[in-house]
């Protein structure tokens, strides 16, 4: 009982933290070289005063320049970690350039025609920002960009800078939700006329209220939010619907129902807070504490992976009383294979199978690595990357008989050639092997979104799902797996011949994919 105790002491506040919600909100009115606003600094005191209230941790950046700008940025992302949830707010003078959608700090100047690059290089790209974030490992991103006003740089001679006004369409993140206030080259409104005298625009008076309403979803909250916007506009006959864009993984609450259970992307982040702990400490007493508590949800991923630690361990023995050791007992010691006795057998059996080990050394070098990635996408093995020089791969590689491994004709020109831009894109398969040899199989397919950017839908043996970023740098490839209650990071290889690659992340596993 005390061992329960102090594990769930543990786990209390470490189920809290992943619950961490920061917010940076930016409100700039003084602009010194363009067109000054009325309610920008307004609208940011009004939504960081509600957020502090709902229990956000507020970082405060009014009428900010550049390098203020930047320093409240850093500061606001270098407090985020893992599993956090990070709220933007920003209210100013915002610009669309070539496609990206850049965030006017106080003391932007107004260059002359054509001076788009200087624009770029003083302001705050808002894709570099979401991707700052991102990078953090935050759980969910929420961007409100009330920034959607007429061009600052607009010429009356000349070509202007940027489109007339409003800010363009993006791609959000995967885990962002991006919310402007009006649409893709829309105004939006201050105020509706001049006898209107609310202190707030006509977006973030529509949003305050519904940022406390208890139990309202975020999706539900954005489309009742985008219809009263409309609607006011449409009063003043002004066109003025907001837009979103949305990544979200899970769903997302300002404020929970007052009697409802939490919901279940909240649920997913406590379990996982819990079972990192429970596998962290790896006793049958920790993980057995883990199974109890979530019995209920005994479909999901996290238990069923504690599940199977548990079932790998022997079972619990009684605490005996303490006596004094018998030295003169002989002992019994366990007969531990040499590993490298094993490895030169395991590269015998891969030559003998045909798949090209090289020399029988006892060494598991780039060559006997690959044979053995060979073996896996030849056969129909359970074994994963991470079973090269184990007595049972080696047991099972033993019991094949004639070749296995097929070389194909071009296999060998192909291994000097760099992989293409694409060669990703397709289905690939996949084990894994986790702690304490949990195996893990599944599928992903990746889509090319361009240059070295993949996208792809990930399914596996555990009833998980998730979407994965993809980018290949020649042969090296990094990749971010997005969960519903964790984000896995990874880097990888991807063999010569651009059919198989190998990889590690952040959860510990060893993953071996295949075409």
């Amino acid at each position: 009982m005390r061992f329960l105790s102090i594990l769930f002491f543990c786990l209390l506040p470490l189920s809290a933290a992943a619950q961490n919600r920061l917010a940076l909100v930016i409100g700039i009115d003084s602009y010194t070289d363009v067109p000054a606003l009325t309610k920008a600094r307004a609208d940011a005191k009004a939504i960081g005063a509600k957020l502090n209230e709902l229990g956000f941790t507020l970082v405060e950046a009014l009428d900010q320049d550049r390098r203020g700008l930047n320093r409240k940025i850093s500061e606001f992302t270098s407090r985020l970690e893992p599993g956090d949830t990070a709220f933007v707010f920003f209210a100013g003078h915002g610009i669309e350039i070539e496609g990206e959608n850049y965030l006017l700090p106080a003391d932007i100047a107004a260059p002359g025609a054509g001076g788009s690059d200087f624009v770029k290089s003083e302001s705050i790209a808002l894709s570099a920002l979401l991707d700052r974030i991102r990078k953090t490992g935050a759980r969910s991103a929420i961007a409100i960009i009330d920034a959607c006003r007429n061009n600052p740089f607009k010429l009356s001679e000349g070509r202007s800078i940027g489109t007339a006004r409003g800010l363009g369409r993006i791609n959000a993140p995967q885990g962002t939700f991006v919310i402007f206030s009006a649409g893709a080259g829309q105004l939006a409104l201050d105020r509706l006329n001049e006898d209107d005298t609310a202190e707030n625009s006509v977006f973030t008076r529509a949003l305050l209220p519904r940022l406390s309403e208890p139990g309202l979803e975020l999706r539900p909250l954005v489309s009742g939010l985008r219809l009263e916007v409309r609607d006011l506009a449409l009063t003043v006959q002004h066109n003025q619907f907001p837009a979103y864009y949305d990544e979200l993984l899970g769903e997302f609450y300002f404020t929970q129902a007052a009697a409802a259970a939490p919901p279940v992307q909240a649920q997913a982040d406590s379990m996982h807070a819990d079972f990192e702990i429970a596998r962290s400490i790896g006793t049958p007493k920790a993980l057995d504490s883990f199974l109890e508590r979530y019995a209920a949800r005994k479909d999901e991923y996290s238990y069923a992976v504690a599940l199977q630690l548990r079932q790998g361990l022997d079972p619990e023995v009684p605490e005996q009383p303490e006596v004094a050791a018998d030295l003169s007992a002989p002992v019994s010691l366990p007969v531990i294979p040499d590993t490298r006795e094993i490895m030169a057998k395991t590269q015998e059996a891969l030559n003998r199978i045909g798949c090209q080990a090289g020399r029988a050394d006892g060494i598991a070098g780039p060559r006997t690595r690959r044979a053995f990635a060979a073996y896996l996408a030849a056969s129909q093995s359970e074994l994963g990357a991470d079973d090269l020089g184990t007595a049972h791969a080696l047991e099972e590689l033993q019991g094949h008989s004639g070749t296995v491994c097929k070389v194909k004709p071009n296999q060998v020109a192909a291994s000097t050639q760099p992989p293409s831009t694409a060669l990703l894109a397709g289905a690939w398969r996949f084990k894994a092997t986790c702690a304490l040899v949990v195996k893990v199989t599944g599928t992903v397919h990746y889509t090319h979104a361009g240059g070295n950017k993949y996208h792809g839908r990930l399914s596996d043996s555990l009833g998980q799902n998730a979407n994965t970023e993809v980018y290949l740098n020649g042969h090296q490839i990094s990749g971010t797996d997005y969960f519903p209650g964790i984000t896995v990071t990874w880097r990888g290889r991807l063999a010569a011949d651009g059919q198989s690659f190998t990889s590690s992340g952040s959860t510990g596993c060893a993953v071996y994919a295949w075409r």
